[in-house]
């Protein structure tokens, strides 16, 4: 049966970075009852505050995507990775990174998928293109608001997603997201890779 769900700011759990150097907002972490140490897909919230090292996550690919419009790169060794904002960046989440902050914080949502479990598409989406949406066979769509209040309609309805919230969706039928033209987000559609 698909469902669908609204993850607001109170649904979100506060917790530490794996090393330590700041923390995160877990926005969802599934399978039910899955750790930072054993999940299959992790959406997250961060303020980054700090320079410093990422954590390493073994078998998990990420892609992070900066939400704010100060700028954030990425050190991997002898190459610098500037991001732009609402252009997500994947890379190996073995790798650790080093975050610079020209501007000082900036915050980044982040999609983390078990490699051989789950694979993301991760893209930001505008209110000016009213994009038509839809979970994978068997996955899950995601939009995250950044700004504007998008609604998304579907077969009974339609649900409001406000700017810091959190639509996660298994329904495989095309939904169709609206908001004001200057109206932004992140979406991610999750496909799983093998069993689960």
């Amino acid at each position: 049966m698909s469902w669908i769900k609204v993850l607001t700011t109170s649904d979100y759990k506060v917790t530490p970075w794996k090393n330590g150097g700041g923390v995160t907002q877990d926005v969802l972490l599934l399978p039910e009852g899955a750790t930072q140490e054993d999940f299959d897909i992790r959406l997250s919230l961060a303020p980054i505050v700090a320079e410093g090292p990422f954590s390493s996550f073994p078998g998990v690919d990420r892609h992070i995507t900066l939400l704010t419009r100060e700028r954030l790169s990425l050190v991997f060794g002898s190459e610098t990775r500037e991001l732009n904002r609402l252009e997500p960046l994947y890379f190996d989440s073995v790798q650790q990174p080093r975050s610079v902050l020209p501007d000082g914080a900036v915050r980044v949502f982040n999609v983390m998928t078990r490699r051989g479990r789950w694979n993301a598409q991760v893209m930001p989406a505008s209110g000016a293109t009213e994009p038509l949406l839809a979970a994978p066979d068997g996955g899950l769509l995601v939009l995250h608001a950044v700004s504007g209040t998008w609604q998304v309609g579907h077969a009974l309805g339609s649900v409001v997603v406000r700017p810091g919230e959190t639509l996660v969706s298994s329904e495989e039928a095309t939904l169709r997201a609206s908001c004001e033209p200057a109206g932004e987000a992140v979406v991610a559609f999750l496909a799983p890779t093998g069993p689960r």
